[in-house]
């Protein structure tokens, strides 16, 4: 018995140095996990701070007309410091700060802005004291690049926003968008705008340049002048095919480019080189460089396919706007001497003498030279509907046509992979009972115009979204929500500037 209690209390005495020794090990194990969770949690906290400097004083620097300048540069870096204390006050676990700096610069080159944050501190140590490890450091940076903007505003003149809707609503929104030195996120001498319209041609209204609020005239004067008209048709693959160009020409790859376009219906027109060659009464049988188009507002109620007795109208000039009531219908290309059309004032004639849409169709101007748009031909009869045709009698084959290149003009902007535009469209809905013959807009096509990624098509609930193209956004709205609209357009190009 006594040697089974001398070996009891040898067991004892092992497990007691067993324990100290463990102890030894385990108390620096579990002081290590519990000083590196204070680092990690100061260490969060400090990005957080530093992401919201750079982050939070964007919209600032964005508005900046010069960061360049000394005291402007003092400012925001005084806003991003701001900024960084909001969200590292208080400091958590009595660390100190042991250096911070910021810096604010702008490529010469690419005018891409930088917002450069960076900080350190100091963290003391609860159990690591016991290893003499008194503090330990953790530091953060956050950069964030803001681009400056590229906008080309792209307005639908057609006759239905005459007719159903109201050109005093989108001319007093879009001063407040772009043109209000108070109301507008565009920075004058810094960010670039132009305006473009269009009806069966289109007008260059305010050529995009930095000045815009500021030149004489200004973009303020282009927007009040923009021509609406009812006899106005829409051709709108022009008119996205020359906002395109115009960014083209820029040539500024480090900036947002973006394409606004707003609307209120479908493609009615179409821009082609249209072959005279055995016109039977053109006595200038040179080719017909135009738009064509048929008319959307003479249905009881409005059809789409439109009837077989609706008629077709060419051959009309690209550009410029006419500028007095109901005069684009007679607006005929110069080289139509002789065509039955023009020799009778009638564009409902054309077909007479041009007999066929061209396999090809696409813009007849700004085609050539430097920096011109990727593509500048698309076909007639694919894209978005097929089957129409391409005789110039039929009213199916020109409205099928027309949507056709809108489509595959969008779709070529889209794909654009040097500019990367992206397209915001806005839909203007009007009061369909107030206004049985006219055609509503396809909010399905314009929300693919966009590339929207959040819009299912309404009959397949399939997204619209193409993967490997330009994200953008589609508004479906009245035009009382016009506003609203191009408020969140604003957030969205902020959002973007900034990535």
């Amino acid at each position: 018995m006594k040697a089974n209690g001398k070996r009891g209390k040898s067991r004892q005495g092992f497990v007691t140095i067993y324990m100290v020794f463990t102890m030894l090990t385990l108390i620096p194990v579990a002081g290590l996990a519990i000083d590196f969770s204070v680092l990690y949690c100061v260490k969060g906290r400090l990005q957080q701070a530093c992401d919201a400097g750079a982050v939070g004083a964007g919209s600032m620097v964005q508005r900046s007309t010069d960061v360049t300048d000394p005291v402007q540069n003092a400012l925001l870096k005084d806003a991003v410091l701001r900024f960084f204390n909001a969200n590292m006050t208080p400091v958590p676990w009595s660390a100190t700060q042991t250096n911070y700096s910021s810096s604010i610069t702008q490529d010469p080159v690419t005018k891409v802005r930088t917002i450069y944050v960076t900080a350190t501190y100091s963290v003391p140590m609860m159990f690591m004291r016991v290893l003499r490890i008194n503090t330990s450091t953790v530091a953060a940076q956050a950069t964030a690049k803001i681009r400056f903007v590229n906008l080309m505003i792209v307005v639908d003149r057609s006759g239905s926003v005459q007719r159903t809707g109201s050109p005093a609503t989108v001319v007093k929104d879009l001063q407040g968008f772009v043109a209000d030195v108070s109301t507008s996120i565009f920075v004058d001498g810094r960010d670039v705008v132009g305006l473009l319209s269009y009806g069966s041609n289109y007008n260059l209204d305010f050529a995009p340049v930095a000045n815009f609020q500021t030149a004489t005239p200004n973009i303020s004067t282009a927007i009040n002048n923009i021509f609406f008209d009812t006899s106005n048709s829409t051709n709108t693959g022009e008119g996205l095919y020359q906002a395109w160009y115009q960014l083209a020409q820029l040539n500024q790859t480090g900036a947002l480019n973006a394409i606004l376009l707003i609307t209120d219906g479908r493609p009615s027109a179409v821009t082609g080189t249209f072959d005279a060659s055995t016109a039977p009464h053109c006595t200038d049988k040179s080719n017909k460089l135009g738009a064509i188009n048929s008319p959307v507002g003479d249905g009881n109620p409005w059809q789409f396919p439109p009837p077989a007795s609706r008629g077709t109208n060419g051959v009309l000039n690209v550009t410029p706007a006419c500028s007095s009531a109901g005069c684009e219908p007679k607006t005929f290309v110069t080289n139509s001497a002789g065509c039955s059309y023009f020799v009778n004032q009638n564009g409902a004639l054309f077909s007479q003498d041009i007999s066929t849409i061209p396999a090809l169709i696409g813009p007849v101007d700004h085609t050539t030279g430097l920096h011109v748009p990727s593509q500048t031909t698309f076909s007639s009869t694919t894209g978005y509907f097929s089957g129409g045709g391409t005789s110039t009698n039929s009213a199916t084959a020109v409205r099928y046509a027309a949507f056709n290149y809108a489509d595959n003009v969008a779709t070529a902007i889209r794909k654009d992979n040097v500019y990367k535009p992206v397209i915001y469209a806005i839909g203007l809905n009007f009061n369909t009972a107030a206004y049985p013959k006219e055609e509503p807009l396809d909010a399905d096509w314009l929300a693919r115009v966009a590339n929207d990624p959040s819009y299912k098509n309404s009959v397949t609930g399939l997204p619209v979204f193409q993967a490997g193209q330009t994200t953008g956004r589609y508004y479906d709205v009245t035009y009382n929500g016009l506003a609203a609209a191009l408020h969140d357009i604003t957030s969205q190009i902020l959002r973007l500037s900034q990535n």
